[in-house]
């Protein structure tokens, strides 16, 4: 008679069990995978520059218009900010005068309101300067103004965007094209190239869209 043995293993092992080191399939295919060197992702086609001799110079009156809209869009919105701010800091009692210098009892804003009051019309100021001119004429091609008006200011050499540091530039530049007189802005009605002085500067065109 044959002994059985109950804890003989019965038939073909388990595929795994009993194989102490060896790796699964789906780990080893994983492992020469992550070996392999991986393709460079296809470059990206270089953004085709706009010729500058096929863009239209804008007009003197066009620009005008433009920049009385930007005018609006900025001082209205900032008067009604600085306006609301000045309400709701603390005052203590003080004296105001009218148009014609007369004198009447009024609420003034304390040292602490006044400094609060300057710190927003800078933070204010800074939003303007960076965001409004800065990104939107320097990356986008023009201020919602210069949108509405039909008009883009490009690069004078590539008729690409200028960018934000010559947009920031650009603004700035403003105050000494208006300092004579207005003499920069008028120089465009002669120039050859329709540019004003703070277009000259950072070689700047502002064009038709």
């Amino acid at each position: 008679m044959t002994d059985f043995d109950p804890y003989a293993q019965v038939g073909s092992p388990i595929e795994g069990v009993g194989r102490v080191g060896r790796v699964p399939r789906s780990k080893r295919r994983r492992r020469r995978e992550r070996g392999r060197p991986t393709a460079a992702p296809p470059a990206r086609p270089a953004t085709p520059l706009v010729d500058p001799g096929n863009l239209v110079d804008a007009g003197f009156g066009r620009r005008l218009g433009a920049f009385a809209l930007d005018w609006l869009i900025v001082v209205i919105p900032g008067s009604s900010l600085s306006s609301s701010v000045q309400k709701v800091l603390p005052k203590e009692p003080g004296t105001c005068k009218e148009a014609d210098g007369t004198s009447y009892a009024c609420d003034v804003l304390t040292i602490d309101s006044e400094g609060i009051h300057a710190l927003f019309l800078l933070a204010l100021l800074l939003f303007i300067v960076i965001f409004y001119f800065g990104h939107l004429e320097g990356r986008r091609g023009g201020t919602p103004g210069k949108r509405i008006a039909g008009l883009r200011v490009v690069r004078a050499d590539t008729g690409g965007p200028i960018g934000m540091g010559r947009a920031i530039g650009r603004f700035l530049l403003r105050f000494v094209s208006a300092a004579p007189v207005f003499l920069g802005y008028f120089w465009m009605l002669w120039d050859d190239d329709s540019q004003t002085w703070h277009d000259k500067v950072v070689r700047s065109r502002v064009v038709r869209s």
